[in-house]
């Protein structure tokens, strides 16, 4: 009976270690996809990100040629910014949700990023 119990748990983990790796494959890809939306933009475009929120100070953040901006502060490289937001999703349930925010995101703008 533990011997079975401790073999689920193993699958478990297993499952879990795959899940994490396609986090990671789709953070990649969502990196790579708002680098090309930047690097298309003009100098005077930007895109706001709503949604993309976990501390209790609100900032806009806005995509725009130089990567994410808040105002009033430096610019941040977007893979940065990325990697810093999933940072605040402590779980994959969570790192999902704010992958699925930005690819929105990315699915809203105005632009081919085909």
């Amino acid at each position: 009976m533990v011997f079975e119990c401790v073999k689920r748990v193993n699958e478990l983990v297993k499952r879990m270690s795959l899940l994490e790796e396609s986090i990671a494959v789709e953070t990649g890809y969502i990196k790579g996809l708002y680098v090309k939306a930047s690097k298309s933009m003009s100098e005077t475009q930007h895109y706001f990100l709503n949604g993309i929120q976990a501390s209790p100070v609100a900032k806009s953040y806005l995509l725009t040629k130089k990567g994410i901006e808040v105002v009033g502060e430096e610019a941040i490289p977007i893979p940065t910014f990325i990697d810093e937001v999933l940072n605040f999703a402590n779980y994959p349930k969570k790192k999902i949700e704010v992958l699925m925010v930005l690819a929105k995101h990315l699915e809203a703008m105005p632009m081919n990023l085909s």
